[in-house]
């Protein structure tokens, strides 16, 4: 499934360099001050560049949940893989001439090493094309601000992100009629200029699950019946 999501980035890439009116990102569009920059593709890391699937089998194994200072420890290790796709779609974006960056939620204490895991698979990583996250210097969880700085300099032809929330806005609720109503607007995005990859581990949508345990029972229940299980 990632290396079809990463084939058809590839094929919108390149009808995305063609096209100078073309941004992925929704502020530079309304803004609309991005014709003549060189083109650049922001990509989320984790779960859609590295795949950390080793760190949440060790926490499954351990009955631990996720916390920041076991993920901390386990992006210091180094030892994420990478997901299918991700690397030959930026040789690709590389050789075309297309900037590749990287905005994660990975804090700024695990930059070198983070660097230093995709450097691994051959990608070129740096300071520059890492932009990690930090609250205190305005730097938030929501992608937003580090988009921006992205946009100041390049035409944004693509966001590829494996959770609604790495490429806009609105998402990060619990309210599931409000979230779908977000994906419905933006729909024309999808599958275009935004290549979202699967990921049922974690993401925005854990907000919109039922918190009491009686409830998310009915709701298994209520699935089953409507397969027919």
């Amino acid at each position: 499934m990632t290396r079809q999501c990463y084939r058809l980035a590839q094929y919108q890439l390149n009808i995305a360099l063609s096209d100078g009116h073309w941004s992925a990102d929704e502020v530079q569009v309304m803004e609309g001050n991005y014709f003549g920059k060189p083109s650049a593709v922001i990509l989320d890391l984790d779960e859609t560049v590295l795949d950390n699937s080793a760190y949440n089998a060790r926490n499954i194994v351990d009955q631990q949940p996720y916390d920041l200072e076991s993920w901390n420890a386990w992006c210091a290790e180094e030892k994420a893989t990478i997901i299918p796709g991700a690397a030959d779609f930026i040789k690709a974006a590389v050789a075309l001439g297309v900037k590749v960056m990287f905005v994660t939620n990975r804090r700024d204490e695990v930059k070198t090493a983070t660097i230093n895991n995709l450097k691994k698979f051959g990608i070129n990583a740096n300071d520059d094309n890492v932009l990690t996250r930090n609250d205190d210097q305005g730097r938030g969880g929501d992608k937003v601000s580090r988009r921006g700085m992205v946009a100041k300099d390049y035409r944004i032809l693509l966001l590829i992100g494996d959770n609604l929330s790495d490429i806009c806005s609105e998402v990060e609720i619990p309210d599931n009629k409000l979230r779908n109503e977000t994906a419905n607007r933006k729909a024309d995005f999808l599958g275009t200029r935004w290549i979202i990859l699967p990921n049922p581990v974690y993401g925005s949508w854990e907000r919109a699950l039922p918190k009491e345990p009686k409830a998310a029972l009915r709701v298994d229940r209520e699935t089953q019946s409507s397969l027919g299980r």
